[in-house]
Parts: C-alpha cells; structure tokens; sequence
C-alpha cells in the first residue's frame, strides 16, 4: 500500500488553496528588520572583521586550542594577536571583556617555563605594556598567553580558547572611492 502524500509539502501542495494562505499568513505574521550596519560601509576590512587603527581583528566565538587558533588565523590569511602598542593593548583589552569568562589566545607563547615569552613573529614580549598574571599552583605548563577582563593570565596551550586573529587593513584608494560613491549615488 502506498502513501497518498509523501510528505507535508506534497499534501499542501495538491491543497493550492491552503499553501497560499498559509504563505500569506506567514508573510505578513513575519516581520523581518532591516538589516544594519554597524561597521562603516568603506571599511577596509573583511565583513564582520573590526577595523582599528591600520588592522583588522576577528574574535571568535569558537574555542580551540592554541595551536588550533594558530590555523584559524593562517586559514583566514591572518595571523594571531600580537600585543605591540598601547593602543592595540586598550582595543584589544576591551574587546576582552565577557560575561561568560570566555578568553582569548595572543600570538604570545613560550618553549618551557623560565624561557623567554615571543609573538609568533619571533619579536619579545616586554613587561612594559602588560604584565603576564602566572598561576603558580597550577601543575599544567602554562607556556601560552590569554586575554581576559583586561588581563593576562598563562594558560595550558592544550585548554580550549577562542581565537582572536589579526591582519593588515586593505588600503583604500581614492579611485575605488569616487567609483564607490558613484554606484551609491541617491541611496
């Protein structure tokens, strides 16, 4: 024996009557906004990417393990994030506030405890910018750097973390502009 309608959808179907009502029902129940924008619309950098100063930052919502948001980054032809500046200190910081304690990995690491903590591109860390919170009771190697509520703690690389990843802000020429805003002319 065989079934008249195979699914929901074939029932409604041969029902044209019902499926306009209920695509009308529901077209005019829903009610969808606009969709915003938060981010300039020239922004140099990658949709959903925040733009600071000359670079590009994504925080994902995703954890991993160091070397996992190591990969993310270079997938995402970035590199992890690199501490450097003050104002890469206070823009980062601030985005590292959460409600739930989630922490991001830096591109800051070490080969062991008492060796010498380096970014990824081989450049030292100096004290002077940030100071590194240790957890000494902690049996795990702590050889990898978080950031959290404005704060620096060593974790385990092998812990999950999401990722916080950087890169080069696209340069925007004047051209692309003038093309730019002929295109968006009377929007």
């Amino acid at each position: 024996m065989q079934a008249k309608y195979s699914s929901t959808r074939n029932m409604l179907d041969a029902d044209e009557d019902t499926t306009v009502s209920l695509y009308s029902r529901a077209s005019t129940t829903i009610q969808r906004p606009e969709p915003r924008h938060t981010e300039h619309r020239c922004s140099p950098c990658p949709e959903k990417w925040k733009w600071h100063g000359d670079k590009c930052y994504q925080f994902y919502k995703e954890s991993r393990n160091w070397q996992g948001c190591e990969y993310v980054c270079i997938a995402e032809h970035s590199t992890m994030l690199k501490i450097n500046t003050q104002e890469v200190l206070e823009f980062a910081m601030s985005q590292s506030y959460t409600e739930f304690f989630y922490s991001y990995w830096t591109g800051l690491s070490r080969n062991g405890s008492g060796k010498a903590w380096l970014w990824l591109d081989g450049t030292p860390y100096t004290s002077e910018l940030f100071e590194i919170i240790i957890d000494f009771t902690s049996l795990r190697s702590r050889d990898c750097v978080t950031i959290l509520n404005g704060k620096a703690f060593s974790k385990d690389c092998k812990e999950l973390r999401r990722c916080a990843c950087e890169k080069m802000a696209a340069t925007v020429k004047p051209e692309k502009l003038h093309s730019f805003f002929a295109l968006h002319e009377g929007d």
